[in-house]
């Protein structure tokens, strides 16, 4: 059994040197030990009040989104020299990841299903982004994919070898706190 400091008696000559050997070898005596290893506050923390944004202006190479939801219903506005397109509620996937919230909506889908072609889907990572109250925005950056996926439809002979395709898209913007 190993001997430790509370073991050996306060008036011990073998105490001292126990307690001058912790000085010497640490810096420190046994009373500034325990303060340094104490919290140096007893007072509660205080909660820092956050607001999560709820719209997104987000803009890359000619492509240009806006993303918001308002009473729980999400709204995106898709736009190219192109294409614009606006997407509402149930148009728009949400999938809720470790990496943020994925969003996709489909850009466009065959005529005729029956006969196959391809579906392009838009799709962006929204990262999650705290706000103090009153500051309204800050800025963020995140990815998005433009896939291409070919389909055979129901009359045209099955597909093979890789179906789908991808486009990567670096985007920068706002994430805002809105009341409206």
């Amino acid at each position: 059994m190993k001997p430790n400091l509370e073991d050996i008696s306060g008036s011990s000559p073998r105490r001292q040197i126990l307690k001058t050997a912790f000085t010497f070898v640490t810096g420190l005596t046994a009373t500034s030990m325990l303060s340094f290893l104490m919290p140096k506050s007893t007072k509660p923390a205080q909660a820092i009040v956050v607001q999560r944004p709820n719209e997104f202006e987000l803009n890359g190479k000619g492509t240009h989104i806006k993303y918001s939801t308002f009473n729980g219903v999400p709204q995106l506005d898709y736009k190219t020299e192109k294409i614009s397109l606006h997407f509402s509620g149930d148009e728009i996937q949400t999938l809720t990841t470790d990496i943020g919230t994925l969003v996709t909506v489909i850009i466009s889908k065959p005529p005729n299903p029956d006969i196959g072609g391809n579906i392009v889907r838009f799709s962006f990572l929204l990262p999650t982004v705290n706000l103090f109250i009153g500051n309204k925005e800050t800025p963020v950056q995140t990815e998005a994919i433009l896939t291409t996926q070919e389909t055979s439809g129901f009359i045209r002979r099955p597909l093979f070898g890789q179906l789908q395709s991808y486009q990567t898209l670096a985007l920068r913007g706002t994430a805002k706190a809105n009341a409206s």
